[in-house]
């Protein structure tokens, strides 16, 4: 009997150390070299919205989405940081009102709606800096607040897209 109960013991705690189901999010830090960020809006929604296209600057990507579960519909959900800066940098600092120099978009990705609100229909707030380690990475800081409301506090090593 006592090894059958030790037997049930270690069954219950092997599953329970399973990881299947925890934290399945998914982070990424990435920048893309001839590049240029296009803001879009819409007027009836204060969130903001870039694209990448092709052009002469790099541009910056931090990516979240967060771990999905099957059991729920439209659950799914994720963001995005991107900004620009000029390729022939090696290190920047920005901050506050320079921050819009970097066309900073925060966008959310999700079954959601973010109607006109002007009071989260501002200027990002905060700082931005980084520092060129190699030719495919860069340490990043942000540390800005989004729409008035939204903190983003990132420090990671960003890698060149191939």
């Amino acid at each position: 009997m006592k090894q059958i109960f030790t037997l049930l013991i270690v069954t219950i705690c092997m599953l329970s150390c399973s990881d299947e189901g925890i934290n399945g999010d998914k982070y990424a830090y990435s920048y893309t070299n001839k590049s240029d960020l296009i803001i879009s809006t819409s007027e009836d929604s204060y969130m903001k919205f870039g694209t990448v296209a092709s052009g002469e600057n790099l541009v910056f990507e931090y990516r979240f989405n967060a771990e999905d579960d099957a059991q729920i519909a439209d659950d799914e959900y994720g963001e995005t940081i991107r900004f620009e800066i000029d390729e022939d940098l090696n290190e920047f600092s920005y901050s506050n009102t320079e921050l819009a120099t970097m066309k900073l978009v925060f966008s959310k990705d999700c079954f959601c709606y973010f109607p006109m609100d002007v009071s989260k229909n501002v200027d990002p707030t905060g700082s931005i800096s980084g520092q060129k380690i190699s030719d495919k990475q860069w340490n990043i800081k942000i540390d800005v607040t989004f729409y008035g409301a939204d903190t983003r506090t990132i420090e990671e090593r960003f890698t060149l897209k191939q």
